[in-house]
């Protein structure tokens, strides 16, 4: 593929996360949407005016368009698969909104689809990119908090108040998004979790269905094995106010993980974004006073972006491939075993 010119690709699901993809390509100078593509017609209209492009009626008809190298999938996890495969039919790279897919066999056909095409595969699992999770790995790998022995993270918001059934988010199966709160934002912590720790071994789960109109789990507490021996621990729900925080424990020091910023702000997105609302702080051992580490501020939404231009453009391999993607559904996919269960799970590999 010939360098020095922008990727070009088709933005399919066209729902409100589709503004924070789509804001984020017009800052971006390695791609740029050439057609887009949703079921509801007044979406497509809305989106090929506001950021110039074409308008397909059908998601085939887009990936089959010469002009495109690739597609930027923000639609329904239940739909990730077969659009996925498609793509990969007519040679397109793919970037997908996390998770992956709503199921294990679902995301290892779309790696397999792709790998077979020669094609890449992205998963948007932005926030291992954030500015605080980046430099809490180069803590841990540089020594400053001796051994990791514990981890406990949430990421809760109230927006299970505002979801409706038309939403896929409404349904608490493989057709619409299993595992409720943890599925949809937990999954980030998730990721976040694996990037730092390692493969997960074990979990213990406990859903329920406590506040939210919707018939889905809003509650979910999610506690864990790794493999190293460390324990950890995912909470999520979706009837409080917005939370995003992370506790790490080691021998040496502790740290102390904060994002502060409101719930779905989508369509104001947004050139001030997580890096600038992130606080990360330690406490070494000896010292009960918290030292505020400093961050370089980035913008993960674009790195993200440009990465996947790149894999299009140089053949670069995706940080957060299907492989990789792989590990945060399996966790989730294991907690949601468990908690029906009432038992321990192996995550599955």
């Amino acid at each position: 593929m010939a360098t020095g010119r922008k990727a070009r690709v088709g933005l399919c699901g066209l729902g409100s996360f589709s503004v924070v993809i789509a804001n984020t390509v017009q800052r971006s100078a390695k791609i740029e949407i050439v057609s887009c593509y949703d079921p509801v017609a007044e979406r497509r209209r809305a989106t090929a005016a506001r950021y110039g492009c074409a308008q397909e009626e059908s998601f085939e008809a887009m990936v089959k368009r010469t002009d495109l190298d690739g597609v930027l999938l923000v639609s329904p996890n239940a739909f990730h698969r077969e659009q996925t495969e498609l793509a990969a039919h007519y040679g397109k790279h793919v970037y997908v909104e996390k998770p992956i897919a709503n199921t294990l066999d679902d995301g290892r056909r779309m790696i397999a689809a792709c790998e077979k095409a020669g094609v890449s595969l992205l998963i948007g699992h932005v926030h291992r990119r954030h500015a605080a999770n980046r430099k809490v790995r180069q803590l841990i790998d540089s020594g400053a908090i001796g051994q990791p022995v514990m981890v406990e993270a949430n990421l809760s918001s109230g927006q299970g108040w505002e979801l409706k059934p038309d939403e896929f988010r409404w349904r608490d199966d493989d057709t619409g998004c299993p595992g409720g709160a943890l599925m949809t934002i937990g999954v980030h912590q998730a990721d976040t979790i694996n990037y730092l720790f390692g493969p997960v071994k074990t979990v213990f789960a406990f859903f329920n269905h406590l506040h939210i109109p919707a018939p889905v789990n809003d509650v979910t507490t999610t506690i864990f094995k790794f493999e190293s021996g460390m324990l950890g621990y995912i909470g999520a729900n979706f009837a409080s106010p917005r939370t995003n925080w992370m506790q790490v424990y080691g021998t040496e020091a502790n740290l102390t993980r904060t994002v502060a910023r409101p719930d779905r702000q989508f369509d104001s997105e947004r050139r001030v974004g997580p890096d600038e609302s992130t606080r990360l702080e330690m406490v070494k051992k000896g010292s009960t006073t918290p030292q505020r580490v400093e961050l370089t501020i980035g913008d993960p939404m674009l790195e993200e972006i440009d990465e996947f231009a790149d894999c299009i453009l140089t053949g670069r391999r995706a940080e957060t491939d299907g492989r990789e993607s792989l590990k945060a559904l399996a966790l989730i996919r294991a907690a949601i075993e468990s908690s029906k269960s009432g038992l321990p799970v192996e995550v599955e590999r």
